[in-house]
């Protein structure tokens, strides 16, 4: 008898939108050779029988950026959150925020790099309870915004140099259930702000663009926050050292 194993299960959205990409729409490589995933309703790409150890899944459509996440295959199921940027020939509806974003360390740009980049959404979303403990998968939120509004995905707790990057898998009334323990301890009315992952270019550039304009942070796993910077209409450039001496700083 054959058995499949869901090596990884990717969910794919429209970066600007929110909204999910079917798989019809998408070209894919896997560790450099083509790959067609398992396609799911609801923009969920299934990815089976990998072999232990890391991955490579890359992503192209038309009107969107390159897109590419790095996972370790193994036993269990890797879930992975993935969002595709708009780029040359997007279809975009009115004015936008655009961001040209230079990323340097010691004040030399720096490639590839992974960063997150948080803004806030039509909802309001932070931490209901006194103190969220660290290691807790569930915490209480409070949402203020359009019923149903809050999606699943990755967001940013804004908390200074306890700032941190979470999964939200649900939120059932005010009980929010993660993918991963908090790092941290988070006190009452901490925001969380969706967040998307972006990888510089060899130049240590990222382009985004985003639907109004919005006080952004920028955050790295390695360097914790590195920056919070006001977004106005239209065109936007901005450069943020991650070697910086302080976070909450852009130029």
């Amino acid at each position: 008898m054959i058995s499949f194993h869901a090596s990884a299960v990717c969910r794919v959205r429209d970066g600007y939108t929110g909204r999910t990409l079917e798989g019809s729409a998408l070209l894919c490589t896997l560790d450099g050779a083509p790959v067609r995933p398992l396609a799911k309703e609801g923009g969920y790409l299934v990815l089976l029988n990998l072999g232990a150890g890391p991955h490579r899944l890359v992503l192209r459509s038309q009107g969107y950026q390159e897109e590419w996440v790095e996972f370790q295959a193994g036993s269990g199921t890797r879930e992975l959150e993935i969002t595709m940027k708009p780029g040359a020939g997007y279809p975009f509806r009115g004015e936008v925020t655009r961001l040209e974003l230079t990323v340097k360390e010691g004040g030399l740009p720096a490639p590839g790099r992974q960063l997150w980049l948080a803004a806030p959404a039509q909802w309001e979303l932070k931490v209901a309870q006194t103190r969220a403990e660290a290691g807790a998968l569930q915490l209480r939120l409070y949402c203020k915004g359009p019923q149903g509004a809050v999606p699943p995905g990755p967001y940013l707790i804004l908390d200074g140099e306890k700032s941190e990057v979470v999964v939200l898998q649900s939120l059932e009334e005010d009980l929010g259930n993660l993918g991963a323990p908090l790092l941290w301890d988070h006190a009452r009315s901490r925001a969380l702000l969706p967040a998307q992952r972006y990888h510089t270019d060899m130049n240590g550039m990222l382009s985004a663009v985003f639907q109004r304009a919005a006080t952004l942070a920028v955050y790295t796993q390695e360097k914790g926050l590195a920056a919070t910077f006001p977004l106005e209409n239209g065109e936007n450039r901005r450069n943020v050292d991650l070697q910086a001496r302080e976070a909450g700083t852009a130029e």
